[in-house]
């Protein structure tokens, strides 16, 4: 019981604490939850498919660990002839509770590709797109990074939240989305990795 009470005190800390933050680091990916304890895992309908691992082999910290996520979106085939969909998903609403973003205004995370050209969309979800279990997405990420698209090295991404119109007093979760539209026909397969995740 008291291992309950204290875990569910560090929470609302965490969540009062991040209205007064400047910056909340969503996740380093050193580990499989967030940084409030919310699941990190991939959604997909057949016949796409994502799966991730922690790669301490590819990190921008020594000791440290990447998210890697390798994506294969199909083109035909699954609901409404497309190729069903995949990506990755971060969550930031613990139980019932809503993570407050409201006062940030830039959401920031280092991205490469093992080959380069890979291509996705962010995603983010309010209270309103938690329900119906979609996101509103970004441009490619390319539009966010100095080269204007993925490469083997290392790149930050950094993307305004006020091109979501979402609301960020309710956050839900945050997701990188492999869209049809990304890929030539809709088809596309790759292996990226994301480190240091951060609202500011």
């Amino acid at each position: 019981m008291k291992k309950e009470v204290f875990g569910l005190l560090s929470l609302v800390f965490g969540l009062v604490s991040s209205v007064y933050a400047e910056e909340f680091v969503v996740s380093h990916f050193d580990k499989r939850t967030n940084e409030l304890g919310g699941a990190i895992s991939v959604y997909q309908q057949a016949p796409s498919r994502a799966v991730t691992t922690l790669s301490s082999e590819v990190s921008r910290d020594p000791g440290g660990k990447s998210l890697k996520i390798t994506y294969d979106k199909r083109g035909t085939g699954g609901p409404y002839g497309k190729g069903g969909w995949c990506g990755f998903y971060s969550r930031l609403k613990i139980q019932e509770s809503f993570f407050n973003a409201s006062h940030f205004k830039t959401l920031h995370f280092w991205v490469k590709g093992e080959k380069g050209d890979e291509n996705f969309r962010v995603g983010i979800a309010d209270h309103h797109w938690d329900d119906v279990g979609d996101s509103v997405k970004s441009e490619d990420v390319g539009t966010y990074l100095a080269a204007g698209k993925i490469t083997t090295e290392w790149q930050r991404a950094s993307l305004p939240l006020d091109s979501f119109f979402v609301d960020f007093s309710e956050l839900a979760a945050i997701a990188i989305c492999f869209e049809g539209e990304c890929f030539p026909n809709g088809v596309g397969q790759g292996t990226i990795y994301i480190d240091e995740m951060v609202l500011e």
